[in-house]
């Protein structure tokens, strides 16, 4: 099977090709069991439909408002060596030395960043019976997705490297009227992407036509091409001649995976700290938003089982500067944005812990039909929700004053506090439905107030459940004042 010629995509209308989804005017949809394959595809998809294409804006514009013909594509194609986008060397490098290869069962590459021991992995699945053997036309797929969030302590004992991106990174996509467009729509083009790395001399090669060798792999030699697909193991696959049901996609196939080998490579990117501090560099990756500090480019990570995206989603699109760091979207966005493209965004990832999943992260944001006119009603939504958080932070901080032990009442506000972070995503992303049709000053208005009533229905909560508790309940009563007295976000 080849990636860039035959039919290896699975879809609710069964298997197709890149071209088929390029090309054709049939509304096609992914069909994939795990939302982390889901994301992987689509990342997958738009990452070769640069390396086919290697458009410019001006071209892609016009791909994304007339689409691409069936010449245009075989034209494309006929430039690139397919041969190396064969399933059995994509993303498959070889070792020269005689170190030992680690053998591993295919279930650890579904979240890119799952050891598969430990007690916390629930985030994907209770029993790895539910995961264990994939058709070759899913085998891509999981590849990619390992070398995009792996990082070095996911294999345990055994030792590991950490990918180009970085371990546990968000994935940021344009989320567009349907999958062809959501494709060309995350397609990196050419001139844009030179904006990041310059007119510097870069190898161009894929990496496993040419590994990288050294013992720091530097950013400002990685070209577009070679970043998209960045290996980080030399890495091989068990195939049985079984007929097999595909626990990723749900097709039958005459061959089946269960296992892969891999031999960590020995030197590292610009995602770890050895490779910051050896001035290697952060290779901009196209989906990757970033935060900007002292001591380097750090990629963007869900902070913990807690988190929502909402909180970051201005930064997402527009960036955030603070006194310490600078976050900045992810290029694709930035692409995007300039193009004044309409369509919404994909938040993704998994939230990890020591090397283990301990949660997801998949959301899609309604987004203004045109970015720059009026991402300003976004940022309000957004600066509702965390201006509401603070003042609930605040108001219920008043019971650490009551002379309780420390652990007990900040048990009471994280509680709190997460309770309106995670109902709060919902809010949010109901009222971006309408932000490109709601007066700025209403939707302001409105965001503060809906959240406002969430947080305050939390925290009477915490009043009725505490009115036993004297010195409690008189610090919740005084904090509640606080929380009512929020006004409307200044212009």
């Amino acid at each position: 099977m080849n990636l860039l010629l035959d039919d290896f995509i699975s879809t609710t209308s069964g298997k197709i090709s890149l071209k088929e989804l390029l090309t054709s005017d049939i509304d096609y949809e992914l069909q994939y069991f795990f939302d982390e394959i889901q994301l992987s595809a689509l990342q997958l998809l738009s990452s070769l439909t640069t390396v086919v294409l290697k458009p410019t804006m001006d071209e892609l514009k016009i791909y994304l408002e007339c689409g691409i013909t069936s010449k245009q594509y075989d034209e494309a194609v006929a430039k690139v060596n397919t041969a190396l986008f064969d399933e059995r060397q994509f993303m498959q490098s070889k070792s020269t030395d005689d170190r030992k290869y680690f053998d591993a069962p295919i279930t650890k590459m579904i979240s890119g960043i799952e050891c598969g021991d430990s007690g916390n992995a629930s985030g994907l699945f209770s029993e790895t019976s539910n995961a264990d053997v994939v058709c070759p036309d899913c085998v891509p797929l999981l590849n990619y997705n390992l070398h995009m969030n792996i990082k070095a302590e996911s294999f345990g004992p055994a030792g590991g490297s950490t990918g180009i991106r970085g371990g546990g990174s968000i994935s940021t996509l344009i989320a567009a009227k349907n999958l062809k467009q959501t494709v060309l729509a995350n397609t990196m083009t050419t001139d844009f992407f030179s904006r990041y790395k310059g007119n510097s001399t870069t190898n161009k090669s894929l990496m496993w036509e040419e590994p990288p060798t050294g013992d720091i792999y530097y950013a400002h030699k990685i070209g577009l091409e070679r970043g998209l697909f960045a290996t980080a193991y030399h890495i091989s696959f068990d195939r049985l001649n079984e007929p097999c049901v595909c626990d990723i996609c749900g097709n039958q196939a005459q061959q089946s995976i269960k296992e892969f080998s891999r031999l960590k490579y020995t030197g590292t990117y610009g995602s770890t700290k050895t490779g910051r501090d050896s001035g290697a560099g952060w290779w901009p990756h196209p989906y990757t938003p970033t935060t900007k500090k002292n001591d380097g480019v750090y990629p963007l990570c869900a902070r913990g089982e807690k988190w929502q995206s909402w909180e970051n989603l201005t930064a997402y699109v527009i960036g955030r500067e603070s006194a310490k760091a600078l976050l900045e979207p992810a290029p694709i966005v930035a692409q995007f944005k300039e193009m004044d493209g309409g369509a919404n965004l994909l938040v993704g990832g998994n939230i990890a812990d020591q090397g283990s999943v301990v949660g997801r992260v998949y959301d899609l944001y309604s987004m203004p039909e045109h970015w720059d006119e009026k991402m300003e009603r976004v940022t309000k939504v957004i600066d509702a929700g965390l201006l509401v958080k603070d003042g609930l932070s605040k108001a219920i901080s008043k019971i650490f004053g009551v002379g309780y032990d420390k652990n007990l009442v900040a048990g009471i506000k994280d509680k709190a506090i997460y309770q309106y972070i995670s109902n709060a995503q919902i809010i949010v992303q109901r009222l971006l439905v309408d932000a490109g049709r709601t007066d700025l000053a209403q939707l302001r208005d409105r965001a503060l107030l809906q959240l406002k009533a969430e947080a305050l229905s939390i925290y009477r909560s915490l009043i009725t459940k505490y009115q036993d508790d004297l010195p409690l309940f008189k610090a919740l009563v005084k904090g509640e004042k606080s929380l009512l007295s929020i006004g409307k976000i200044k212009n």
